[in-house]
């Protein structure tokens, strides 16, 4: 049997096991114990089956197995020790793979579930399974469509029957054999699978009738965890599009890139609707509808991605098919959740889903709500515009970053603003007087630091301000010094909370501060986790300030002879040499991808801080088209990055380079790993006990 058939078969069974599982959890109705455990077995099985699926995919690669064509068009060329890492991740570098490896992810989330509900015999979590198992269906239906299909056969053309070497040059794109393909993807489809269960788990509920608070506890965690490896999958491909596509930045706004950022953004409000509903009872009809348009921007990402509906770098090739089933999937989806909150509207509803006051803690969950659902719905819009019929408002324009930048800026500034005063707010709010006693400290705190990064807004990112013709002065220096603001009174609450928390907790065991502080992160890890999150957001507003709204960037062309120059905000860069060099050069061979090598000394004030070497890559793959990618390099500083970009030599022989200057730069990258370390201690698991 050759690999193609087998790994169809082996989709194929675990097509029918979902078929079934689905279909054994329907009879089992509210009696049948022995039905649904056949269930949860018939689970275990599609992931038995997915997982030998992507197994026989991995050796594939692994093997340089060029049988399957999915392998001769997403194999890698690098060479060395680590060549079989870039391998593996040939996996998911396609659009076939990738879809494979999202189901595979998903069909260990189910039997993640099935093995919690096995010996439990819950209503509520067998038909919350039978849901993740029909969209288990769903993807492995996708798979089945050929342009999906990772195991369609290699036509004969492409290989030699002599020899058995390739008769192609198509292989991975070069762009993508970096580390960030490595950790990027996967972190993204774990993301992206898990933030299925809280939309199972809210539809169960609707269907069973037990519409307490149930259904949130069973969910809660992974739905945090999910949430937090969408945030890590966004950041490293920020991190990759910084280092790696020489574009000069790290967030495009380009429609793949939206795709992902727009579970996020709904994963946000769903986590504070569930936060409600858990200790409140209330928000029911937002934690409902949450969870439905997270999972729908989940299939919207997909939709964007694989339909070919919308122009992107990143985007695969049109697909009609895929459209139509990921568009019915989407519109179901939404449907299935209004007719079962309308069914259920008496149970949906509860008191604690208003409120009195607007500074309450009930009222800053509502406008993190709003924002957060609103943001999703505007960046949604403007992603799709291109595709919308031109009597639609902005239908049929690509909408480009300005547009995008105009809106997210005072939106996040506002959001920021209500995040920071929620954790000192009080549930059905209370006096003025009692407010102002908690927020005394962290005004003063937050003051002392708005004050410093004003100082550091006119030392480090005023300088830099280069004039846009898109946006007007005024508003933008209005826009920089409210987020710098901002961003002091958002770093000072959660920095005072934890000194009060453990000052307190130290004096009431007799403890050390140290030791009532680590308690804090270590017992108490929910709401440390939370108060880390928000000060990480906090730092990455500061840097979203300087490296978005401050960047300046200069054009060089440095004479090739010695003491050829340029000059730019007081640095000098050199020419020392230009170097060329083979990479990746297959065993046996002689000639691999073309790198040129642009030595280049830094000086500033006279002083040498630096030598960067930026490069012009050509890979041996797009030899003919004469096609060239580029690697960066970047000076780190405190409170700014150096970035050096190569374009090749003119006609005058002078060496091209792009220098631009990204204020606060670093502070985005620490705001980061603060975030996602405040997020995973909150997702730390703990013991909960199932509801029967």
């Amino acid at each position: 049997m050759d690999l193609g058939t087998l790994g169809n078969f082996l989709l194929g069974l675990a097509s029918v096991c979902a078929v079934a599982s689905i279909v054994a959890f329907a009879a089992a109705g509210k009696e049948g114990e022995m039905a649904r455990k056949i269930g949860h077995l018939l689970t275990f099985g599609v992931f038995g089956f997915t997982t030998l699926a992507i197994v026989l995919l991995a050796t594939a690669f692994l093997s340089e197995n060029w049988s399957l064509m999915y392998v001769v068009m997403n194999h890698p060329t690098t060479t060395g020790a680590w060549a079989w890492v870039y391998r593996l991740s040939g996996v998911w570098a396609g659009r076939e793979g990738s879809l494979l490896f999202w189901e595979w992810v998903l069909a260990i989330y189910a039997a993640f579930i099935a093995r919690k509900f096995l010996k439990s015999d819950s209503t509520l979590g067998s038909t919350g399974l039978a849901i993740v198992n029909f969209v288990q269906l769903f993807f492995l239906a996708a798979l089945f469509i050929e342009s999906n299909n990772p195991f369609v056969l290699t036509p004969a053309q492409y290989i030699d029957p002599n020899t058995g070497a390739l008769l192609t040059s198509a292989a991975m794109n070069p762009l993508l054999q970096t580390w960030a393909m490595l950790l990027h993807p996967p972190t993204l489809f774990i993301g992206y699978a898990g933030l299925t269960v809280p939309f199972a788990f809210a539809l169960a509920a609707l269907i069973t009738g037990d519409t307490s608070k149930n259904w949130v506890v069973l969910s809660d965690r992974i739905t945090v965890f999910s949430w937090l490896l969408l945030g890590i999958g966004i950041g490293l491909g920020s991190v990759w599009a910084y280092y790696e596509l020489a574009f000069g930045g790290y967030w495009a706004w380009d429609p793949v890139e939206n795709a992902s950022l727009l579970p996020w953004l709904t994963g946000v409000g769903l986590l504070h609707s569930m936060t409600v509903y858990r200790r409140r009872d209330g928000f029911r009809g937002w934690a409902f509808m949450m969870a439905a348009v997270t999972f729908v921007f989940v299939l919207l990402g997909t939709f964007i991605t694989r339909s070919g509906i919308v122009q992107s770098v990143h985007a695969f090739q049109e697909d009609p098919l895929s459209f139509w089933l990921f568009l019915i999937m989407m519109v179901g989806s939404l449907a299935v959740m209004a007719i079962g909150v309308i069914v259920r509207r008496s149970q949906v509803r509860s008191e604690g889903d208003g409120f009195e006051r607007v500074l309450s803690k009930e009222g800053s969950y509502y406008f993190n709500n709003v924002i957060m659902l609103i943001s999703g719905v505007l960046v949604a819009y403007l992603t799709m515009a291109s595709a919308f019929p031109t009597w639609m408002p902005l239908g049929g324009q690509s909408i480009k970053a300005p547009a995008f930048d105009s809106l997210a800026r005072p939106l996040g500034i506002f959001y920021i603003m209500v995040m920071t005063i929620c954790p000192i707010l009080a549930w059905g709010g209370g006096d003025m007087k009692k407010l102002w006693e908690r927020a005394k400290m962290p005004v003063i705190i937050g003051s002392v630091l708005a004050a410093l990064f004003l100082g550091a807004y006119f030392l480090f990112m005023l300088p830099f301000y280069t004039p846009d013709a898109s946006s007007t002065p005024w508003w933008h220096h209005t826009l920089a010094i409210s987020g710098v603001l901002t961003a002091g009174y958002a770093i000072g609450l959660p920095l005072w909370l934890f000194i009060d928390g453990a000052r307190k907790r130290a004096a009431a065991t007799e403890t050390s501060f140290g030791a009532a502080l680590g308690w804090l992160f270590t017992k108490a890890r929910t709401q440390s986790g939370g108060y880390l999150t928000h000060l990480g957001m906090g730092v990455i507003l500061l840097g979203l300030v300087g490296s978005t709204m401050f960047v300046s960037t200069h054009n060089a062309a440095i004479p090739q002879t010695p003491g050829g120059s340029f000059e730019a905000r007081g640095y000098t860069f050199t020419y020392v040499s230009l170097v060329p060099s083979q990479e990746n050069v297959p065993e046996g061979g002689t000639q691999g991808d073309t790198v040129y090598t642009l030595n280049t000394d830094v000086f500033k004030g006279g002083t040498k801080v630096a030598t960067v070497g930026p490069q012009m890559r050509y890979p041996q793959q797009l030899a003919q088209q004469n096609q060239s990618t580029q690697h960066v390099s970047i000076i780190h500083e405190p409170f700014k990055d150096v970035f050096v970009s190569f374009a090749g030599v003119d006609s005058a022989n002078n060496a091209n380079l792009t220098i631009k200057f990204f204020p606060m730069q670093s502070w985005v990258w620490a705001g980061f790993v603060l975030t996602i370390i405040g997020s995973a201690i909150a997702a730390w698991p703990k013991k909960t006990r199932l509801a029967a």
